[in-house]
C-alpha cells in the first residue's frame, strides 16, 4: 500500500492486533537495522566533508537512540499480542520519538543558520521539503498513535484504556486473531529473510559500504563511480529473478502475468519491479527476491474497474508472513482488473 492507503487504513481501518505486532516489529527491526548502518557509515563514509560536517558524538547518537527506539518497537509488538495495555502505550511513545528523531536529524544534518533561506528559491525548495515531510512522516505518525489507542487489551471489556482508546469488543478482534493464524499453508516465499524494505535497503547499503570502505583504506579516489553501475547491476537481478518460476507456479497453471509497479509498506517501486501472476485460484506478487501468493477467497474487495487516474489496485489481505496490503500499477489496468474480477468471481462460483 501506499501512503495514501496506510493513512486511509489508519484513520478507518479496523484496530487489528496481528497487524500491529507485525508493524512494530518491522518498524522494530528498521530502527536496529537503521543503528547499525549510521554507526558504521560515518567511520568509512565522507561525512567529514561539507556540506556534512557531522559531529564525532553522531555516530555514538545514532547507535544508542535507534537502538532504544528499535527494544521499545520489539517490546510493544510481544506486548500488543500478549493483549498487554501497556503494548500500545510503550508503541505510542515509540512512534512519537522517531517522529520526534527523524526532525532532529533533518536539522542536525543541515542546520537552518547555514541554509540561505532569504533567498527566494531557497525558501521555496524548504518549504515544499517542510510540507512533504510532514505528509510523508507525521500525518501517518498523528494516526498511527490514534490507531494503536483503539487497539483491544485484556482491559477493553472493563472499560477504555490508552491515548484515544475507547470501549472496544475485544472478543471479535481475538477471533480475527485467532482465525487468521489457524492456516498452516505458506503464502511468502523469500530468497532473503529481511521483508521487502529490508531486502531493498540491504540492496542500497552494501554496494555504498563497500566502495566507501575500500576507497578510505584503498585511497582509490575514483571507486565512487561503481556505485552506480554495482546498485543497477543488483537491482537488475531482481528484476530477472521475478521471471523465474515460484514454488506456487510450479503447482498451478499461469494464466496471465504482467509487469509493472507497485507498493509494499514502506517500500515504493516503479515498472519494472514489480510482477503480477493470475492463476485459476490466486494472484501472486513478485517484488525484491519476494514471491506472494494471495487465494482469491483470502482477498478483500477488490475494485472491478479503474479510472483514467487510477493508482492501480489494492491487494488486500490478512494472510500470516504477508504484507497486509499490496498495491499493483501497471499498463493496461483496464486488463488486469478485468482478468482479476472475472477469475476471481469463477473460483468463488466452483468453491
Amino acid at each position: 500500500m501506499d501512503i495514501f492507503d496506510l493513512i486511509k487504513e489508519l484513520r478507518k481501518g479496523e484496530p487489528n492486533i496481528e497487524k500491529a505486532a507485525k508493524v512494530m516489529k518491522v518498524l522494530g527491526g528498521i530502527c536496529v537495522g537503521g543503528a547499525l548502518c549510521n554507526y558504521t557509515f560515518y567511520y568509512i563514509g565522507p561525512f567529514e566533508e561539507s556540506p556534512f560536517n557531522f559531529s564525532p558524538l553522531f555516530p555514538y547518537l545514532a547507535l544508542t537512540g535507534l537502538l532504544f527506539l528499535g527494544g521499545l518497537f520489539l517490546y510493544s509488538s510481544k506486548a500488543i499480542k500478549a493483549l498487554d495495555p501497556q503494548g500500545k502505550r510503550v508503541g505510542q511513545v515509540a512512534v512519537i520519538l522517531l517522529l520526534a528523531l527523524f526532525i532532529g536529524f533533518m536539522f542536525f544534518a543541515f542546520p537552518l543558520d547555514q541554509l540561505p533561506l532569504d533567498h527566494e528559491g531557497v525558501s521555496l525548495f524548504f518549504t515544499v521539503f517542510v510540507v512533504i515531510f510532514i505528509v510523508q512522516f507525521g500525518v501517518p505518525a498523528y494516526y498511527g498513535v490514534r490507531y494503536l489507542g483503539r487497539l483491544p487489551t485484556s482491559k477493553s471489556r472493563f472499560g477504555t484504556d490508552g491515548l484515544g482508546s475507547g470501549h472496544i469488543d475485544s472478543t471479535v478482534e481475538e477471533e480475527s486473531l485467532r482465525s487468521s493464524s489457524k492456516s498452516k499453508e505458506k503464502y511468502c516465499d523469500a530468497l532473503l529473510p529481511f521483508g521487502v524494505p529490508g531486502t531493498f535497503a540491504l540492496i542500497i547499503a552494501v554496494p555504498f559500504i563497500s566502495v566507501f570502505a575500500i576507497e578510505r583504506h584503498s585511497g582509490l579516489q575514483q571507486m565512487p563511480i561503481m556505485i552506480v553501475p554495482a546498485v543497477f547491476f543488483i537491482l537488475f537481478i531482481s528484476i530477472i529473478y521475478n521471471f523465474f518460476p515460484s514454488p506456487f507456479q510450479k503447482k498451478r497453471d499461469k494464466i496471465a502475468s504482467f509487469t509493472g509497479g507497485g507498493s509494499i509498506f514502506l517500500f515504493n517501486g516503479s515498472w519494472p519491479f514489480f510482477r503480477l501472476l493470475i492463476y485459476h485460484d490466486g494472484l501472486e506478487i513478485r517484488v525484491m527476491f519476494h514471491r506472494f501468493f494471495i487465494p482469491y477467497d483470502k482477498i478483500e474487495a477488490m475494485p472491478e474497474k479503474t479510472g483514467f487516474f487510477s493508482r492501480g489496485i489494492l491487494i488486500k489481505s490478512n494472510l500470516p508472513d504477508l504484507p497486509s496490503g499490496i498495491r499493483y500499477q501497471g499498463f493496461g489496468m483496464k486488463k488486469v482488473v478485468q482478468l482479476i474480477a472475472e477469475k476471481r468471481c469463477k473460483f468463488k462460483s466452483e468453491d
